[in-house]
Formats: C-alpha cells, sequence, structure tokens
C-alpha cells in the first residue's frame, strides 16, 4: 500500500486547490502513463525493469511483470537518450522505448511476455523522441511504431503482426523518387482524443519541422501508404524546429507552442514569441490569423509540454503550470511548482510523477473555482 497524502496547492488567481501525493517508496520511478486498467489507473515503469499498476483511489501498487529494460545508446555525441513508457488505454499493453534512440520493446503487463522488438534505425534518431503510441482498431490494442527514419508501421500489439504490409522501393541519388518515398524523420506521434487521427511532429531537410496529421482508419483500413502520401494527409505547420510541445484541443484541431509563422520567401520564421498557434490538423488550408494565440508568459521559461480537456489549454513549465480558458483566451489561474507529465482524461486530473511521487491534480476544482 502507498502512503496517501492530502495538501493544497495555493494557486496564482488565490485559490487553493486540493493535492493527493502518493508516495513511493520502491525502486525509482522511470516513467508513467494513464490506463484504465484491472489493476488500476496508472502504470508505472521503475529503474529495475519492473511494471507496476496503481490504484489512485486505494493507493494499492501490485508488480505485474519485470522486463529487461531497452538499453540507451553510449554515443557521448548524442544528445541525451531517455526511456519513455506508453501504455494501451486498457493497461494490457505497453511500450518501452528510448527516446534520442534506436530500441524498444512491446509487453503484455501482466504476463511480461514480450511480443513485439521494436527497431526505428539509428540514421538522425538522437535527433527525436521514438515515435510510438497505442490506438484502437477494430477491437484490439495496435502499436503505432517508427520501423526507419522515413517509415512508421502499425502492428497488432498482443501479436507483433503488422497492419501496414507494404513495399516502398530505396531511393537512389540521382534519380527520381519512387513511388511513395518520404523524405521525412518521424518524430513524437500523438494520437487524436478519440483514436481517429495521428499528429507527427517530424522534420525534413533544411532541417525544419513540418508536423503532419492523417486517418488512423484510412491508414489501418485501406490504404498501407496512407502515412506516406494518402489523400488525408495534411500538412499543419512548418517551422524551424521540432520536439515542441503540442497536443490535441478537439478532434480536428492541434495547439503548438510557439507563435511564429513560416516565411516561404525568407526560409525563415517571423512573429516568435511565447504562446500557441492554434491549427487545424484535418484539412489543408492556410491558417487563419486568430491561429496566433500569444501569451503574457515569461520567454526564458522552459516549456515542457501542453494538454487541453476540450475547455482549457494547460501549459506546463520548469516553474509550474498556467492555465488557460480555450473560449476566451484568457488566463484562469497558475500552479506554481506543479509539473504534470500526463493529463487523464478518464479521471479529469493533471498527474505529475517524479522518483519517489505521484502527484494527482483534479480539473474539476479548476471549474469550481
Amino acid at each position: 500500500m502507498i502512503t496517501i497524502n492530502e495538501s493544497l496547492l495555493q494557486a496564482t488567481n488565490g485559490h487553493a486547490h486540493p493535492l493527493r501525493t502518493l508516495a513511493w517508496s520502491g525502486s525509482p520511478i522511470v516513467d508513467a502513463c494513464p490506463v484504465q486498467g484491472a489493476y488500476g489507473h496508472v502504470l508505472v515503469l521503475t529503474t529495475d525493469g519492473a511494471l507496476h499498476g496503481v490504484d489512485l483511489d486505494s493507493g494499492a501498487s501490485v508488480e505485474l511483470c519485470r522486463v529487461e529494460l531497452p538499453a540507451p545508446p553510449q554515443d557521448a555525441d548524442r544528445l541525451a537518450p531517455s526511456l519513455r513508457l506508453h501504455a494501451s488505454s486498457d493497461g494490457v499493453h505497453a511500450a518501452i522505448v528510448v527516446d534520442r534512440g534506436q530500441h524498444g520493446v512491446v509487453v503484455e503487463t501482466q504476463s511480461g511476455a514480450i511480443t513485439m522488438r521494436l527497431d526505428g534505425g539509428d540514421y538522425h534518431a538522437e535527433q527525436v523522441p521514438f515515435s510510438a503510441c497505442f490506438v484502437r482498431h477494430e477491437g484490439r490494442n495496435v502499436l503505432v511504431h517508427r520501423s526507419a527514419w522515413n517509415r512508421l508501421d502499425a502492428a497488432d500489439a498482443a501479436t507483433g503482426k503488422s497492419l501496414t504490409e507494404r513495399h516502398i522501393a530505396a531511393y537512389e541519388p540521382g534519380k527520381d523518387c519512387p513511388e511513395h518515398y518520404h523524405d521525412y524523420f518521424h518524430g513524437q506521434v500523438r494520437p487524436s482524443p478519440d483514436g481517429s487521427r495521428l499528429f507527427d511532429d517530424g522534420w525534413v531537410w533544411q532541417p525544419v519541422s513540418i508536423p503532419l496529421a492523417w486517418s488512423v482508419t484510412d491508414w489501418l483500413a485501406s490504404n498501407p501508404w496512407e502515412s506516406e502520401d494518402g489523400a488525408s494527409v495534411v500538412r499543419v505547420a512548418m517551422r524551424d524546429d521540432w520536439n515542441t510541445p503540442a497536443c490535441w484541443v478537439s478532434e480536428r484541431q492541434v495547439a503548438l507552442w510557439g507563435t511564429a509563422d513560416w516565411d516561404e520567401e525568407e526560409c525563415e520564421e517571423s512573429g516568435k514569441g511565447p504562446g500557441v498557434r492554434i491549427l487545424d490538423a484535418t484539412v489543408q488550408a492556410a491558417p487563419p490569423p486568430e491561429a496566433r494565440w500569444p501569451m503574457a508568459i515569461d520567454a526564458t521559461i522552459g516549456v515542457l509540454d501542453l494538454f487541453s480537456d476540450g475547455k482549457r489549454l494547460y501549459v506546463a513549465a520548469d516553474t509550474g503550470t498556467s492555465v488557460w480558458d480555450l473560449a476566451t483566451r484568457a488566463q484562469i489561474s497558475g500552479l506554481p511548482g506543479f509539473t504534470p507529465r500526463f493529463h487523464d482524461a478518464a479521471r479529469a486530473t493533471l498527474v505529475a510523477i517524479g522518483p519517489h511521487t505521484i502527484v494527482e491534480f483534479p480539473l474539476a476544482w479548476l471549474a469550481q473555482a
């Protein structure tokens, strides 16, 4: 049983909000993610390779299995790699991958059986997170994963069977690109709230970031080349940098951190500043002026991630979290010192993770404030 401590967080709007802190006494936590599993609400990965299920209401914790963790690259010139945990919504399958690395594994959480060994290739893998996420398709857990720098695949997480078998000829210098060839480095991939579309924050040589989005259904049900050049592919934006915070704010729109627009003539960004751009990820169209949303945030703080519950946008920085209303674009509050790792949509909470703590913040209190 985990010790649960109740406390209050003093917000910048003057309200005191309750926090629930679960004190973790085992091996340090590496990462965690929300699930709706038979064993609890959070799947936790610890430094000893154990996966634990945690019930946030009772504080009960159970070790589900242990796996051999994928080894991070030893190249001293690489940007710092890190282990990252992804899980299916039902908590049955998990992927442990090396962000800014090459390898990962997919495990059945209750038995510890390895169902897939992942290899994303080593060509500039240090530039991006290991592309991986889970979606549901035709009643099964599907893992979307990078299988080469310029290729994503999807597989049945229970068996490892590919759902996107296709052949793309290799590019030969001096010749025309083969059909479906994708000159694109895949980055973080995030499914829309209903899992119908994928957002991919990847990059191309100049180098510049070109986030893409496309239909999961079209990809898995009718066209295995959909992620390369399918009819549903939308170029969401063009930016100087990739690996920047982003999240879905609805089934159609994504929020990208940074207000800059890309100047095609000058081949550079203009209008840089703290804030977001709210962009349609379902149609190819020039973003309207109102897509830019400047925010009164200190430009020197490190913004780590964005989250949304469809009503509010949460800007998670290394100093805390600011809360913004999507409809009015006004800042509602600030949560000093609280930096969430993920948004649990099922429980309507933000959750912060430390080596020895799991801290839950109920979003309902913001609505009541």
